[in-house]
């Protein structure tokens, strides 16, 4: 083997090996995440009563369903505030964003009154 190209192999292996590693660690990393803040590979587990939260409002603008049991709304992590009265208007909101103005949420009419 050339002095050359064994370099070249030693540099690309280097590389090869620091990605894996980082691909590795961003991936447990993730999962982690997940398991600390009540996540799964659903979404975020939000309990349907809940007032003044972005997952449970009519306005809120994420990808979001009714669990099963009608206890849960089951939300992505971000959606749009679509509510023109609220501070964060047009702004990305995490599911459980709780509201800091009251007055201004409206229960997501699937969940019913």
């Amino acid at each position: 083997m050339a002095t050359e190209s064994r370099r070249e192999f030693l540099s690309a292996s280097g590389k090869l090996l620091v990605g894996g590693m980082a691909l590795a660690t961003f991936t447990a990393h993730g999962s982690d995440h997940g398991k600390a803040h009540g996540t799964s590979a659903e979404g975020h587990a939000i309990d349907a009563k809940a007032t003044d939260t972005c997952a449970t409002c009519e306005y809120w603008g994420g990808m979001r369903k009714v669990a099963e049991d009608k206890n849960r709304v089951i939300a992505q992590s971000m959606g749009w505030c679509n509510n023109p009265n609220s501070m964060n208007y047009q702004k990305l909101t995490m599911a459980d964003h709780r509201m800091q103005k009251t007055g201004i949420w409206k229960r997501w009419g699937v969940l019913g009154t």
